[in-house]
């Protein structure tokens, strides 16, 4: 027959087992998010430099409409109208600073975020083992 004891101790083994358990989870959850973020940035990295490819473009076919405006006008691309596309070439280029800047805030606060969930995930794996022993002197303790 057992004595409250061994069942108190046998019930500690049993908490400390999902004790244990629950920690390797959360370590295992806290990767898996750190995994997806990692994918996030990698997703962003590729959006925004396809976003910088397309305002390019965009920025090249302008200062092409423009250039060949004044020249079917007759107008040297000189003066004012060399002004007027030298202004949009540097509207442009800010334009994609902004873009990078942009992805770079959102690559950034993703790599913070990843590193958090990844310190989570090694405090959870570090923690599991006390999880268990705590679950189980606690249950010995309870009946002695």
């Amino acid at each position: 027959m057992c004595t409250p004891l061994a069942l108190g101790i046998a019930g500690g083994v049993v908490s400390g087992i999902g004790a244990f358990q629950q920690k390797q989870t959360d370590a295992m959850n806290y990767t898996m998010q750190a995994n997806g973020l990692q994918r996030d940035i990698n997703a962003e990295k590729e959006a925004s430099a396809f976003e910088i490819a397309s305002t390019r473009r965009e920025v090249s076919k302008t200062l092409g409409s423009a250039r060949a405006g004044y020249a079917a006008n007759g107008l040297a691309l000189s003066g004012s109208a060399a002004e007027v596309i030298d202004q949009s070439a540097i509207q442009g280029e800010l334009d994609l600073e902004t873009i990078r800047w942009n992805s770079k805030v959102k690559q950034d606060n993703l790599a913070y975020q990843q590193a958090g969930a990844r310190a989570n995930a090694k405090a959870s794996k570090a923690a599991a083992p006390l999880a268990f022993f705590g679950s189980v002197f606690s249950g010995a303790a309870g009946v002695a």
